[in-house]
């Protein structure tokens, strides 16, 4: 009985391993969305200031300051789901 109750419990140390990876994943490509994001808000906004020249950085100020802001979240939610796996994990060393 307690060999089936330890396949039962890998198995679902197994399935948060990869519901982790899985998040991992779907954030990373929240990530790759945000910096292309972007990049093409400073590719715009380059393109304008060639035409109307304003000499001010509160536009790339934002425009940072959003990515950076959604870098910060991403990062707290890999966070979040790093330690739901790893509460997960056997306190015993010998397993």
């Amino acid at each position: 009985m307690e060999e089936i109750v330890d396949i039962v419990r890998e198995i679902g140390r197994q399935q948060a391993e990869n519901s982790y990876y899985r998040t991992c994943y779907g954030l990373l490509k929240l990530l790759q969305d945000s910096v292309a994001q972007a990049s093409d808000n400073m590719l715009c906004l380059q393109q304008y200031e060639a035409l109307w020249p304003s000499n001010g950085f509160l536009p790339i100020h934002h425009i940072t300051t959003e990515l950076r802001n959604s870098v910060e979240s991403l990062s707290n939610q890999e966070k979040k789901a790093h330690l739901a796996w790893v509460n997960l994990l056997p306190t015993d060393p010998s397993r």
